[in-house]
């Protein structure tokens, strides 16, 4: 058989050779078994599909699988074929190909200045060759903190000289790579490496200031990790000046996590230059310091928006209003800061000035000139409503004095649906309807439209519309006469506006051969749905029982759990 080498987890396949042989010499009533280490494999011929073990036919010849590969199924396997007198065996080895097994015997063979020379033994490469090996240091004062150095070193090698940074003491381990994955680490040396102190050789990055504190230049930076302090005495020294100027000013903040500083000043948004430095007790770093432009502190601008007005080149709809102004210079100093955009700030002309709710308009618009008109629009506003509305410039943290206000009245829209319909009484040939007005009417209510729908199981009949003598603006109630005796009707009913028709509300309802009310019975139907206006074609499947009602007594509400006691006289 072929000697196979396979990973972890994967499946081997042993093809035996010898079913052929016995049947070119003739020997048809054969018997066929395997071994792995010299012993019998018991395949259970029930559990073959899922089983670690199977046995299978391939073109006239016996295959084993092997399944879900583990480390323990490697070794020797053999078929073994029997017929009377005669039998035959192949043998054929599985190598389990995994990640080496880790280094031995890591030593420290020398330690001098900054440089370490180690060496090791390599384990097992457990069926794939070691390609690299890995070499690792640690701080003896945070021994669980691991870095790998920069280089690794070839897998025919055992031996390496490394690089470690001042002033430390430091232990190191190794791991080796082979194609399948990387081994455990070694164990650690047991002697340690102690470097001399020496000057940073780098200073901080990703400086810059931050202008959300008023009153003060703050200065910001990401903070050294401790193998980077390379001696005692760390600190950091910070360096400003106002752009243009020749001193520097300079602060020394002590503190191996700082990585702030804050300068009290007088200047809004003023322009500096600043440094942030590395040093310990050695010196300043190697490496000169980068010098930054940064900004100190923002404050409310005292920009006021000019000719601030509604856009009559675009009438309002229902929900949007259209607004003008002059657009203003970002550059100029009573900015006070970044200049980001604009708010438009509105308000209901009934409500206090501190319920105003704003829209941020962001500066997406820098070929713009200053005093071009700028154009926006407030969308999303309740229809048939007035407003009062103002704009202000925007900095990063802060917003400037308001516009003049502009007073806007939004148009009629199409008003929502009907709250809390439901049918008050029903007889053999008349539903009685009520409901309660829209939450948002969206302009003046001009009347109600009401339709009904025959429901045979899923589908509904054509709509017809209903005729009542009481559909004025005002009414709440309608009665549906001329139906017909226990059959399910769907009852729609729509609001209108000078807008046109708005959502639609739903019940359903089955007629019967005698009279059911609220005021006899005690309870009300309450079978309601609302719909958009495409209207009064509303699936029965979707019907719900609904509480919408908000504003009604709690009677509605009690009565309405009492629907099911009479709803089998209706159904």
């Amino acid at each position: 058989m072929t000697d196979i080498a396979a990973q972890e987890g994967d499946t081997a396949k042993f093809l035996c050779p010898i079913t052929t042989l016995a049947r070119n010499l003739g020997k048809n009533q054969i018997t066929v078994y395997w071994t792995f280490g010299g012993r019998r494999i018991e395949i259970d011929p029930d559990m073959e599909e899922e089983g670690h073990y199977a046995s299978k036919a391939f073109e006239g010849r016996q295959v084993l699988v092997i399944n879900k590969i583990r480390t323990d199924d490697e070794g020797e396997y053999g078929c073994v074929v029997s017929v009377s007198d005669w039998t035959g065996k192949a043998v054929g080895k599985l190598t389990v190909l995994r990640a080496p097994d880790p280094p031995h015997d890591v030593r420290v063979i020398s330690c001098y200045g900054n440089t370490a020379e180690l060496s090791w033994q390599p384990g097992k490469s457990n069926g794939a060759e070691i390609q690299q090996f890995v070499l690792q240091y640690t701080l003896k004062e945070k021994p669980d903190t691991w870095f790998d150095f920069y280089d690794e070193v070839s897998g025919d090698k055992n031996t390496s000289y490394v690089e470690i940074p001042p002033y430390g003491t430091y232990m190191f381990r190794v791991l080796a790579r082979n194609a399948v994955g990387v081994s455990r680490p070694s164990a650690v040396t047991s002697r340690e490496c102690t470097t001399p102190p020496d000057r940073p050789d780098r200073n901080p990055i990703n400086v810059l200031t931050k202008t959300d504190k008023k009153g003060f230049l703050v200065i910001e930076w990401e903070p050294l990790p401790r193998l980077l302090f390379h001696g005692p005495g760390f600190c950091y020294m910070v360096l400003w000046r106002r752009k243009g100027s020749l001193a520097w000013n300079s602060a020394v903040v002590n503190g191996t996590f700082a990585s702030r500083y804050e300068h009290e000043v007088d200047e809004i948004y003023g322009l500096f230059e600043v440094q942030v430095k590395s040093k310990n007790d050695m010196g300043e770093a190697h490496q000169p310091a980068f010098i930054y432009l940064g900004r100190s502190f923002e404050a409310e601008p005292q920009v006021i928006i000019s000719g601030f007005q509604q856009d009559p080149s675009r009438p309002f709809s229902a929900n949007t209003a259209y607004f003008k102004w002059e657009h203003v210079d970002p550059e100029d100093k009573r900015m006070h800061g970044k200049f980001r955009g604009y708010k438009l700030l509105y308000w209901k002309w009934n409500d206090s000035e501190n319920n105003k709710k704003h829209v941020f308009i962001p500066d997406t618009f820098p070929s713009l000139e200053p005093g071009s008109q700028f154009k926006a629009a407030l969308s999303d506003l309740p229809a048939y409503s007035t407003f009062q509305v103002q704009v202000v410039v925007v900095n990063t943290h802060y917003h400037g004095p308001p516009s003049d206000t502009v007073q806007v009245f939004t148009p009629e829209g199409l008003p929502d649906a009907v709250q809390g319909l439901f049918a008050v009484t029903v007889t053999s040939d008349s539903v009685t309807l009520r409901w309660l007005p829209p939450d948002r009417p969206n302009g003046l209510i001009l009347g109600y439209d009401i339709g009904y729908q025959i429901v045979t199981g899923n589908n509904l009949g054509p709509m017809v519309k209903a005729k009542s003598s009481s559909m004025t603006p005002t009414s709440l109630q309608a009665r549906v006469d001329n139906l017909k005796p226990n059959v399910r009707y769907r009852f729609s009913i729509v609001g209108r506006t000078q807008a046109g028709k708005g959502d639609v509300a739903y019940i359903d309802v089955r007629t019967t051969n005698r009279t059911i009310s609220a005021e006899t019975s005690g309870s009300t139907l309450f079978r309601a749905h609302n719909d958009k206006p495409s209207a009064f074609d509303s699936s029965p499947e979707n019907s719900s029982w609904s509480s919408r009602c908000r504003s009604y007594l709690p009677l509605v509400y009690f009565s309405a759990l009492l629907v099911f006691h009479n709803i089998v006289d209706i159904l």
